[in-house]
């Protein structure tokens, strides 16, 4: 996103704004000269910490310059623009999500589970597209809560859930609290009038522990698992509390944009997914530009996909398997859709995870339509970053088989 020249000017502008109060602005021209330099170096320091962790200035020096820029903006709130950093928490709460349609479909992933699944994938991919060698992208499946962002003139105007695929609801004013979602970047030196970019929000997994034995000291009931607490934050009615809860946002495709002439510009301007999801980094966004690799064939994907399933616990966020995506943009047509999945992509799903406990009671529940089904009670364990306490017994057949007692240790399965 910046040169290393570009950063030392921004550390040396940091340092003369610090030594700036509101005092020393003693008339509106005063403000005028400075403001735009405090924004750009608040959005530096903003991406240095929240998308690369590696900050370079104290949060008392960060705190400081946020407050000076406040100070002005509220002395001269003609100054204020859409996309300075203090307009990310608006003043007072979101009565209702209203519905809206995204600009492209958010299908879902057909989901393979070994080696055959990627094969046969691959020869389907071959005969639609008639080409004999096919270059995939493969990257990490996050496992939150899907969101839809649209930037119009390089402006962030709208946030969306995923909701059916087709509408979602309007969350942009808790989406504008979360830092990794830039409230400008600089489309336009792409010839980019309007995109919309799939994302996907979630919480650090060390984060997510923190916040969980908060909830428990506090006597609050815990959350089941990251992505539900990313979910269930981002339907929060305040979003001062939104802001609190520590939300990343990784973004990981782009389902359209359009030049100011209302071309289309994926596989044309924007040819490979991979310099898609580069272009996105360099603007400021969290993406996994650094965890994407370029596959020349499917050999090279099963490889790539049984590298991270084993490193998988040490990465920070929860993924549940991989992804890969046709690289070649151009060929997206072609390949096409069904009503459920794009055929240029699947999910390759790591293997289920397991852990032993004891099973403590059976409760029966009863459905819609009158079936009986037992539910086994376990004293709470913890599978793949999910705290699992109840299980399907499926039937007494499946009892009486496994010979199944209150008391037992069981396997659980994720």
């Amino acid at each position: 996103m910046y040169t290393k020249e570009q950063e030392k000017q921004l550390i040396e502008k940091t340092r003369q704004l610090l030594k700036i109060s509101i005092e020393d602005l003693k008339t509106k021209e005063d403000a005028e000269k400075i403001i735009n330099d405090l924004r750009e170096v608040i959005k530096y320091h903003d991406w240095k910490y929240y998308v690369l962790a590696n900050p370079v200035i104290s949060d008392y020096e960060y705190d400081k310059l946020f407050h000076l820029l406040v100070s002005i903006e509220k002395k001269y709130p003609e100054l204020i623009t859409a996309d300075s950093p203090t307009q990310r928490v608006p003043s007072g709460l979101i009565k209702e999500f209203p519905k809206v349609k995204h600009l492209a479909p958010m299908l879902s992933l057909e989901n393979s589970y070994n080696e055959e699944d990627l094969r046969d994938f691959d020869r389907r991919v071959k005969e639609i597209t008639g080409l004999d060698e096919i270059e995939y992208s493969v990257e990490p499946k996050f496992d939150g809560a899907g969101i839809a962002l649209v930037y119009e003139n390089n402006l962030f105007v709208r946030g969306a859930t995923r909701g059916d695929g087709a509408v979602g609801d309007d969350i942009t004013p808790n989406l504008k609290v979360i830092r990794t979602i830039p409230l400008s970047a600089d489309f336009e030196k792409y010839g980019i009038k309007t995109i919309e970019i799939r994302g996907e929000v979630l919480i650090n997994k060390e984060l997510f522990k923190k916040i969980n034995q908060e909830r428990l000291e506090e006597g609050l009931p815990l959350f089941a698992n990251p992505r539900n607490a990313a979910a269930g934050s981002l339907r929060l009615q305040n979003p001062k509390e939104v802001a609190k809860r520590g939300l990343e946002a990784f973004v990981y495709q782009i389902t359209y944009t359009v030049d100011e002439n209302e071309n289309n510009l994926l596989g044309t301007k924007l040819k490979k997914h991979s310099e898609s999801i580069k272009m996105l980094y360099e603007l400021g966004f969290k993406s996994p530009y650094k965890e994407i690799k370029v596959c020349k064939n499917i050999d090279e994907v099963i490889d790539y996909c049984n590298q991270w399933q084993e490193k998988r616990d040490s990465y920070p966020y929860e993924i549940d398997g991989m992804v890969v995506k046709v690289n070649d943009i151009s060929l997206y047509d072609t390949l096409g859709a069904t009503s459920h999945h794009p055929r240029w992509a699947i999910a390759y799903k790591f293997q289920a995870r397991q852990a032993t406990t004891k099973l403590i009671d059976v409760v029966f529940q009863v459905g819609r339509t009158g079936a009986i089904t037992p539910v086994g009670k376990l004293e709470p364990v913890e599978i793949g970053g999910v705290v699992v306490s109840s299980v399907s017994l499926i039937n007494e057949d499946f009892i009486k088989e496994k010979d199944i007692r209150i008391g037992d240790l069981v396997l659980v399965e994720r």
